[in-house]
């Protein structure tokens, strides 16, 4: 009744980059223009395994005992699957850019930029060769020029304001590459399959905003963005049950507003920031609803859910909140306080927005809740060279969650297992199963005490 899954990744990555400013005048105006090249060269190794065994009584898998299978395809059953994955796989990225920033007159500049990226995903599958069906090995390649513009007016000192627009890309992970053949669907995307090629994922953003000075002390900044993510790469749902793929599905839309307020009282300094973030699917899609009460297979099924334009992206919140005090109370000792302030968001598996908990077939509410979260720090600096500093994390020691997730459970509320706590319906020979709301823990209070050197080169 268990599975034990193991996996391994090693990556290495290196990069060089050389870039040169030239500051040429055009027609009496100052101008600055940037140009530049980089490299980035990544290598990752990735193996998994599962093996089968019993749960126990504290949770974890024993396979000592146990049946002695693998996930390996091998096992006597109908349901026989296999779940290894041997993947070496070679990003390169090689990329050309250039950026010119012009005085168009003495309170307006503009800047116009470029970048050029060619990358080389290669992978290779260690397991199922070249040419044979669900074989990862493969070789793609992806391009794109991405150009921005952006304009700035500072009539004064005291007040600037700017608008922009930009594009950027992505090119697909060795893993979304990996699992992206309806042919071959994975019950997990880290459950990798034969690999057709994606499209990159490409990014238009525009921006404006304003920032400035009131009566000389209080800093004041606020911006206004959207972001539209096209060919976005989801995990869909395939006709066989638990089953998925990624794929390039349409749009995604993030779009806010960020205001933030900063001020000094003689050694007490302050910062405040706040941003309202609206992330949200803008094309129709039907992806896996497994702990999902709307599902279309029932309660207590595995079926899977329709997404609509303006249903919310989960694990996104709309509201974040953060506030800073530091206090110089010597010249070599200062004190700071920092306060996090995260709304809810939906859980993934909620895609839908529409998750109901019942009480019965379903628990958890299908969000991650809010948190509110305080970090103190303490610094002593008795030499120039020399830094004393303590640190506090979740000062309160707040229990909180970072993320969640729909799925089934086999634990009831006793904390036993019971894998089909159900006694009805039956479907396809199977009963109902536990779906509960899954929460990733945030950190608890966590202490640090330690000292920082800074060496100076000699010079005569």
């Amino acid at each position: 009744n268990g599975l034990l899954n193991r996996t391994h990744t090693d990556q290495q990555d290196s990069g060089v980059a050389l870039q040169a400013t030239i500051t040429t005048p055009i027609a009496g105006r100052d101008n600055h223009l940037t140009f530049g090249i980089s490299g980035l060269k990544s290598n990752a190794e990735f193996t998994q395994s599962s093996q089968f065994g019993y749960v126990l009584s504290d949770r974890s898998i024993g396979t000592a005992d146990g049946p002695g299978a693998f996930a390996d395809g091998t096992q006597d059953s109908e349901n026989a699957f296999d779940s290894r994955v041997d993947l070496e796989g070679d990003t390169t990225t090689r990329s050309v850019y250039v950026t010119d920033i012009l005085e168009v007159t003495s309170i307006m500049q503009l800047t116009l930029s470029g970048r050029y990226d060619h990358t080389t995903v290669d992978n290779e599958d260690n397991i199922t060769e070249a040419g044979e069906p669900g074989s990862l090995t493969a070789r793609h390649r992806f391009h794109r020029f991405n150009p921005a513009i952006g304009v700035t007016i500072t009539p004064n000192k005291m007040l600037s304001g700017y608008v922009g627009y930009n594009e950027g890309s992505r090119a697909p992970s060795s893993i979304e590459l990996g699992c992206a053949d309806p042919e071959n669907p994975c019950r997990l995307p880290n459950a990798m399959a034969g690999d057709p090629p994606l499209d990159q994922v490409v990014t238009s953003t525009i921006e404006t905003g304003m920032r400035g000075v009131f009566a000389n002390e209080l800093a004041w900044n606020i911006g206004v963005f959207r972001a539209t993510n096209r060919d976005d790469i989801m995990f869909v749902a395939d006709d066989a049950a638990g089953f998925g793929y990624f794929k390039n599905f349409g749009k995604t839309r993030r779009q806010g507003v960020e205001l933030g307020l900063q001020r000094q009282f003689g050694p007490v300094y302050a910062s405040a920031n706040y941003t309202f973030l609206d992330a949200t699917y803008r094309s129709e899609e039907i992806v896996l609803g497994e702990g999902n009460s709307t599902n279309e297979e029932g309660a207590g099924f595995e079926g899977t859910i329709e997404v609509e334009p303006g249903d919310r992206i989960p694990l996104t919140p709309r509201h974040l909140f953060k506030a800073f005090v530091g206090w110089d109370i010597t010249q070599q000792v200062t004190a700071n306080l920092d306060l996090i302030a995260v709304g809810s968001s939906f859980a993934r598996g909620n895609e839908n927005n529409e998750h109901e908990p019942d009480g019965e077939f379903y628990l958890g509410s299908g969000k991650t809740g809010g948190y509110t979260v305080v970090n103190l720090g303490l610094e002593y600096q008795p030499i120039r060279s020399m830094q004393i500093f303590a640190q506090v994390n979740n000062l309160f020691d707040r229990e909180y969650s970072t993320g969640s997730q729909l799925g089934s459970t086999g634990f009831n509320e006793s904390g036993e297992f019971v894998a089909r706590p159900f006694n009805g319906p039956i479907v396809d020979g199977e009963r109902p199963l536990l779906g509960t709301t899954f929460v990733a823990p945030g950190a608890p209070r966590a202490y640090w005490l330690g000292v920082r050197f800074a060496f100076a080169g000699a010079s005569r």
